[in-house]
């Protein structure tokens, strides 16, 4: 079957899916599966059979990644997980003090680049990047960044000290990038034996521009498919991109409600096109709407101007969360744009952004969405 899209909701209670045909005019729902885990990120690698990768947690059963065949939705846990490193000295004072999170977790599992059969990536935290080459059965840690010097350096934002964002340049196999709270942007060049910081005209937490130095808190990162060296970050301070691989960063969020938020899509066919889902921070820690949920669109053809989107969305009363792995995209033509929301429901546009509906509610919180077409 092709053109079919099944979008994948990560819960605080297992995995839903969703399916539609390329109308995606209806909707049917499956799950829990994965049940009784939390679920931090689930997606379809579409390389070859589709397969479903989830990143894992259990109170009971700590954390791992959860992979099988999309027909059979049956899920092998990892036989070697990924293993984060335990917390330097002055990390887990600092996590010990502001009462953050601690525990290990999986927050992100990203496949492969096509020409790379079996591998993927996953992220940790602590934080840690990790590969596999068997599809998800043994995992291995990639020490050029946990050996960089810089890691002592790195300190928690409020999920703790997570490698939340994995992106890999499909043009150049030796070239990713990676996104730690709240450390900053990090790209390797040379296939992850060494890394650099990345980190270049983003505001830091004291409100000075950084250089080639951490302690900046990226919420999401993502690559645009389409043109080189094109990049798209949600920040704690501000949306920003950069046309450079990440070499230096431009500011682009005047005009949006919050500079706060974690949300962030892409328009597959259109690398001027972004999406956020904008925050009331609050001092940081209310982090959410302000009884009006509205989508922003930025479409820039030289300059830049957001959109407030709200067609379809609930207007009032509305205070709802979007974490950091809550927005997707789709391929197909008009794009498909994806929310999910910490109260369970999810929001979809066949239209690129500029009408919604609610496609299942009633969900547990919702802590991630990708969408794929298989």
């Amino acid at each position: 079957m092709t053109d079919r899209v099944v979008v994948c909701a990560g819960t605080k209670r297992g995995l839903f899916l969703l399916e539609a045909d390329k109308s995606r005019s209806s909707w049917k729902i499956s799950g829990p599966h994965l049940k009784g885990w939390q679920v931090y990120h689930a997606i379809i690698d579409t390389r070859s059979t589709p397969r479903l990768h989830a990143a894992a947690v259990s109170n009971t059963f700590a954390a791992t990644t959860a992979s099988g065949d999309l027909a059979s939705l049956k899920f092998d846990a990892a036989k070697k997980p990924p293993v984060p490193p335990k917390l330097l000295p002055g990390q887990a004072k600092f996590i010990k003090q502001w009462k953050l999170p601690s525990d290990p977790r999986v927050w992100h599992v990203e496949p492969g680049r096509a020409s790379e059969k079996g591998v993927l990536y996953a992220g940790t935290a602590p934080a840690a990047l990790f590969r596999t080459e068997d599809d998800g059965k043994t995992w291995a840690e990639v020490k050029g960044l946990s050996k960089h010097p810089s890691r002592k350096n790195w300190m928690p934002g409020a999920g703790g000290l997570c490698l939340h964002s994995i992106q890999l340049d499909p043009k150049d196999s030796n070239r990713m990038w990676i996104g730690i709270s709240s450390a900053g942007i990090f790209r390797t060049d040379d296939g992850g034996k060494s890394w650099k910081i990345a980190n270049r005209g983003i505001t830091n937490f004291e409100g000075k521009i950084l250089k080639d130095t951490i302690g900046t808190c990226v919420h999401k990162l993502l690559l645009h498919p389409g043109k080189s060296g094109r990049l798209y970050q949600q920040n704690h301070f501000g949306v920003y991109r950069s046309d450079n691989y990440g070499d230096s960063w431009d500011r682009i969020d005047k005009g949006l409600p919050y500079e706060f938020g974690f949300g962030l899509a892409l328009n597959p066919r259109d690398p001027d096109t972004c999406y956020v889902t904008p925050l009331e921070p609050e001092g940081g820690m209310y982090r959410a709407t302000p009884g009006k949920f509205a989508v922003y669109r930025l479409r820039s053809n030289g300059s830049t101007s957001w959109e407030e989107l709200t067609n379809g969305l609930p207007t009032e009363g509305a205070y709802v969360s979007v974490l950091r792995e809550g927005m997707s995209q789709d391929t197909l033509d008009p794009a498909g744009v994806y929310v999910g929301t910490g109260g369970g429901h999810i929001y979809h546009s066949s239209d690129a952004g500029s009408s919604w509906r609610a496609i299942a509610s009633h969900l547990p919180p919702i802590l991630s969405v990708s969408a794929a077409v298989v």
